[in-house]
């Protein structure tokens, strides 16, 4: 298959997007498909890789094609691995639904529900899978905070202060005494007018499973262990401390293993059930918590996805494969709707 692999982007995940991506174009090499590696700079233009011209779109009849410097670029299907922003959120999957472009992963609307951490953990709730308690501070985090300031504090401490439109730990404080709060909330401010204040799941442990779905059935991977080389698996603990480490399978009891696959499934599910991610949960003495759902998680040689699937008896070519797969039947089907309507 010809591939149109999507790295970089507009978001704080840029570099991290670039080093995932190469992993994605050379596992998919080496299961035989024709790759074309595509980088969106941070100013939101399009490039081949070590290509001065940008790619420009011809936006007739659907599919629109893309072009480098006058030659065409032909592909059958775009993997987006754009992390955070202006890619992991919908916007990059409705500009390829627009083009009629197959697209690797999560659907439009799983996307954007997945990034927004405040309505992902409402949808996970209401479906029945046990979240930690939080209060979102909406657009104006200032004035929110003067209302809202009682709820903070019944939250007791510590407590975690995070964009809720963002990954990587990005933008994310743990705080544990009301002083820290306000420096927490201005960290958090710079990066998303939206913050999510959480009650921390004290002396957790972080144990994630991987999951892939075609609208039928929904697969998931055994449960693995994040062992951050730091208090918690911040930003340095995931890419820059080398005492950060994964325990694939995590130690669990067999009903607790199974539970979170469950529970990843179920969240999954609440997405579509379509391409793939990673869902997060934390666990202590009190039981286990949803964190959240990564439609687009790292694809770095440290990275839990490809990992877990490994474990599970998956290789990454078989993975990718699927992944493929999945997002061309799915737009073969939207195809014949729309032939079938005219």
């Amino acid at each position: 298959m010809r591939v149109l692999v999507l790295s970089g982007g507009r978001s704080p995940e840029h570099d991290i997007s670039r080093i995932s991506a190469k992993w994605v174009s050379g596992q998919l090499r080496d299961a035989g498909h024709q790759v074309t590696d595509a980088v969106i700079d941070g100013g939101g233009r399009w490039f081949l890789e070590d290509s001065p011209d940008h790619l420009t779109m011809d936006t007739g009849p659907v599919p629109w094609s893309l072009s480098s410097g006058g030659a065409p670029v032909a592909f059958d299907a775009v993997f987006p691995v754009l992390h955070g922003s202006y890619g992991e959120d919908g916007t990059v999957q409705g500009l390829c639904a627009t083009a009629g472009w197959p697209c690797a992963g999560v659907g439009v609307l799983g996307s954007a529900l997945a990034m927004e951490k405040h309505t992902m953990k409402t949808l996970a709730s209401s479906a029945g899978i046990p979240v930690a308690p939080w209060v979102l501070l909406d657009e104006d985090p200032a004035a929110c905070y003067d209302c809202l300031k009682d709820s903070i504090q019944s939250l007791g401490y510590p407590l975690f202060v995070k964009p809720s439109r963002l990954g990587s730990s990005v933008g994310i404080s743990r705080v544990d005494t009301p002083d820290e709060l306000p420096v927490a909330l201005g960290r958090a401010a710079e990066y998303d007018s939206r913050i999510l204040v959480e009650k921390a799941v004290e002396r957790a442990r972080e144990i994630e499973v991987s999951v892939m779905g075609n609208g039928v059935e929904v697969l998931s991977s055994i449960p693995g262990e994040v062992i951050p080389g730091r208090e918690w698996y911040d930003f340095k603990a995931k890419y820059h401390c080398r005492e950060s480490r994964l325990s694939i399978p995590a130690v669990l009891e067999a009903s607790e293993a199974e539970d979170m696959r469950m529970m990843a499934e179920s969240a999954f599910r609440l997405l579509g059930g379509r391409g793939f991610a990673r869902v997060d949960f934390l666990m202590n003495h009190q039981g286990i918590f949803f964190n959240e759902v990564n439609t687009i998680p790292g694809f770095t040689e440290i990275s839990m996805f490809p990992k877990l699937w490994e474990a599970s008896g998956l290789d990454s070519g078989e993975v990718l494969n699927y992944i493929l797969q999945e997002a061309v039947n799915r737009g073969e089907q939207g195809l014949l709707k729309e032939m079938e309507k005219e």
